[in-house]
């Protein structure tokens, strides 16, 4: 039975829509997918250590490039990969004001992102930083904005594609 109260107590503040968009998914940008999969596999970041601060490996996320990165939460209950959500992607320009490392670090559950301080606070143990590092300002906006627009992350407010913004906003999304 109490697991039954934990489901039905804490069920509407856990729930999040994800949009599954296979046409979208689709039409995705295949000279930026062939960059994305030749670069590997993306590196990966625990982003709270056990006391709920900021992990101290994120201080090895390198601090002279830009890049794409993202937000993932994970349990611990299947092995890695098998059982995980893609919550939100960002990006990096690599400029003297701002680098991957810099960005990744911004992000706090105490911002002005609700949306943000929501996935941080709700999911935050189970939240880990994947990132790709790059030098290319243009390529880095362009994989993260081809990113967004075709998966739809449920905590990007904003949808670079202004068709796909009204309608994921028409349809309340």
């Amino acid at each position: 039975m109490d697991e039954i109260d934990v489901v039905r107590n804490i069920m509407p503040e856990s729930k999040v829509n994800f949009i599954l968009n296979t046409a979208l998914w689709d039409s995705f940008d295949d000279k930026l997918k062939q960059i994305i999969h030749s670069f590997g596999t993306w590196a990966e970041i625990k982003f709270l250590d056990n006391k709920g601060n900021k992990n101290p490996s994120l201080d090895t996320i390198p601090n002279d490039k830009g890049g794409v990165y993202i937000f993932i939460t994970k349990s611990d209950i299947l092995p890695a990969d098998i059982h995980l959500y893609l919550m939100y992607v960002g990006r990096a320009l690599c400029t003297e004001k701002q680098n991957l490392r810099k960005r990744c670090k911004e992000y706090s559950a105490k911002q002005k992102r609700p949306k943000i301080s929501r996935m941080i606070q709700q999911w935050g143990k189970y939240l880990y930083i994947r990132y790709l590092p790059l030098d290319d300002n243009d390529l880095i906006s362009n994989m993260e904005e081809e990113i967004i627009n075709k998966i739809l992350p449920p905590f990007n407010d904003k949808i670079p594609d202004q068709e796909i913004q009204q309608v994921v906003e028409a349809f309340k999304i």
